[in-house]
């Protein structure tokens, strides 16, 4: 699969739902409930709230309903003190609350551009193992050296690779320049406080992909303008397209479409191959069946390994569009041959490779059967659709005709 190259934004009353495609087949979908703030990413001026010794963590009072995570491992200047409760400390949320857990916190911040991010209380330099060229390594490494930050860390990221120099110093150079308005704005406020929170998930999206997309289509106008604004920062050459009263966003490469299809059990792919998805509580089990793969073209029934092959290259798909999180277990057609088990191992490894959400392909039991860990990151695709729906109906009757 090629990478992101196009993105859908379906703007209602109550919901924000984002498609990202390759080419016209969709990768990822999010969404984002109106009234619901999402914190992820949000520097926030936060208080402490008491230190269990037993949980080697604070709870820090961030503002929200439930008291903010913060484990040792993620303080940062304590050494091996206790924070005392009352005090102020600069956190920022990597993961946001739940139904019955707090926001997970740390004070290892990160301010994060499309090109860099800045730890203030970090060290050095990393690139992104995506950038493999060394001349491009090279490169980066000597401009983001040139900035002569006395304190702090940096990641350059997949982005910079494809930007002039110039670009990616200016933009380290804003990010320093944030950071300090930061620490400042954070002396003169009270916690709890949010001092940075991120944008749009439009203009979040635009600033992290807006480099690769070649299509940018949506159904807002005001939001268009900003949208607009956010390309021409980058200088991005992404084609934008509104659509306003003239068809739905959602039909435009069949996002709807897709999207429906995504949250069925059963997939059948052109080649006849068809795949079981059966998402349980502990784990969810795949099965792969040949069904009628090589009869539609005319030709015999194909051998097992080019019908694991075609589900390897399925299913990285399906992980990531459905979100599935957790132990995934595939039971894949039997192959006898121990080089061709190997060789479905190594393409789907490589598949998962490009899903941002962390996923390794363990390797498989003594009965066969493929196991693959991906981490648990928001809703499923099931649990975000619902939500949107929801959303969208509770909104309809101030915003007659905003759903979907």
């Amino acid at each position: 699969m090629t990478g992101i190259d196009r993105l859908v934004c379906h703007e209602t009353a109550g919901a924000t739902l984002l498609a990202l495609l390759s080419g016209s087949r969709l990768v990822e979908v999010s969404v984002a409930v109106k009234g619901q703030t999402d914190l992820t990413g949000a520097l926030i001026l936060g208080r402490i709230e008491r230190f269990v010794p037993e949980l080697d963590a604070a709870f820090v009072d961030i503002g929200a309903a439930r008291a903010g995570f913060l484990r040792r491992t993620d303080m940062v200047g304590f050494d091996d003190e206790r924070p005392q409760a009352g005090l102020p400390v600069l956190v920022q949320v990597t993961r946001d609350a739940t139904e019955d857990k707090g926001a997970r916190l740390t004070m290892n911040l990160g301010l994060v551009g499309r090109y860099l991010v800045f730890h203030p209380h970090g060290e050095g330099i990393e690139l992104s193992r995506r950038v493999a060229d060394e001349a491009a390594r090279a490169r980066l490494l000597a401009a983001v050296e040139s900035l002569g930050a006395d304190e702090g860390g940096w990641i350059a990221r997949t982005a910079a690779a494809g930007a002039p120099a110039e670009a990616v110093v200016k933009e380290g150079q804003a990010l320093l320049v944030r950071w300090e308005g930061l620490r400042t704005r954070a002396l003169a406020q009270r916690p709890p406080a949010v001092l940075v929170a991120e944008p749009h998930p439009l203009l979040r999206a635009l600033r992290d992909r807006g480099a690769t997309l070649a299509e940018v289509a949506l159904d807002d106008r005001a939001l268009a303008l900003q949208a607009r604004r956010a390309l021409d920062v980058f200088e991005d050459r992404a084609e934008l397209r509104v659509v306003i009263g003239n068809g739905d966003v959602l039909d435009i490469h069949d996002v709807a479409g897709q999207i429906e299809a995504a949250l069925q059990d059963h997939v059948v792919l052109p080649s006849g191959v068809e795949l079981l998805f059966e998402p349980g509580r502990t784990l969810c089990a795949i099965d792969v069946d040949s069904g009628s793969a090589g009869m539609r073209a005319g030709q015999g029934p194909r051998n097992p390994l080019d019908v694991n092959l075609d589900a390897a290259e399925e299913i990285a798909r399906q992980l990531r569009l459905r979100n599935i999180g957790g132990i995934i277990i595939v039971d894949f057609i039997d192959m006898r041959a121990p080089g061709d088990r190997a060789r479905v191992q190594a393409l789907l490894s490589e598949r998962v490779a490009d899903d941002p959400v962390p996923t390794q392909v363990v390797g498989s039991t003594r009965l066969g059967l493929m196991e693959i860990t991906r981490a648990r990151r928001g809703p499923t695709l099931a649990q975000a659709i619902d939500a949107y729906e929801h959303a969208n109906n509770a909104a309809a009757p101030d915003h007659e005709g905003g759903q979907a």
